[in-house]
């Protein structure tokens, strides 16, 4: 007769997750007790190592209760309860997926705007990394602080009538340099 291979670390750690590191039977929980997962169709008539089929047990109850299967009634129900559960840690990720895509649109938004701003103030555009740049700014700081700040810096340290692109690159580099630490300053002033 074959070996049969352990259940997975990592699918037991997730059947003892699932099921609040708690027996299914008798309700007592780790540490009193040691857990193990139980099969609720067992192996010897044909159940498998699926997380629906899995359940967390003591010792004693699974030891106690050996192959034989759970009543019909008790095991659908365990699978129903195990379905909804799944599909609402689904729902929370798929909700989860969306807000962290939401944000980096606001945050795409929201950097597209001062780069307008400046735009309109230099005449000239942000780069990649200048984008970037605003984005870290954008997650210390809200909008309103990086947009006003942004007015500050290039307004007062960007000389459009530099003699040479050179010299308007370092101006521009200079006054957007400013922009944190002008955000900085005035949450300060503000706080003290």
């Amino acid at each position: 007769m074959e070996k049969r291979k352990p259940i997975p670390k990592k699918i037991r750690f997730e059947v003892f997750k699932r099921d609040r590191f708690t027996c299914q039977y008798c309700g007592r929980m780790s540490p009193d007790v040691i857990l193990e997962v139980d099969h609720i169709k067992p192996v010897a008539e044909g159940g498998e190592d699926e997380i629906l089929n899995l359940i967390t047990s003591c010792r004693d109850c699974n030891r106690g209760k050996g192959k034989t299967p759970l009543s019909d009634d008790a095991a659908v129900k365990k699978q129903q309860k195990q379905l909804i559960d799944l599909a609402d840690l689904k729902e929370q990720s798929d909700m989860m997926i969306k807000w962290k895509s939401e944000l980096l649109n606001m945050k795409n938004e929201q950097a597209e705007s001062i780069n307008e701003l400046i735009e309109s103030l230099t005449g000239m555009s942000l780069n990649n990394l200048g984008k970037r740049d605003i984005k870290r700014l954008l997650s210390r700081f809200t909008f309103v602080e990086v947009y006003e700040a942004t007015e500050i810096a290039f307004t007062r340290y960007f000389d459009d009538y530099a003699s040479t692109d050179y010299q308007k690159d370092q101006n521009f580099g200079y006054a957007l340099g400013k922009i944190g630490g002008i955000c900085h300053n005035k949450r300060y002033q503000e706080k003290g």
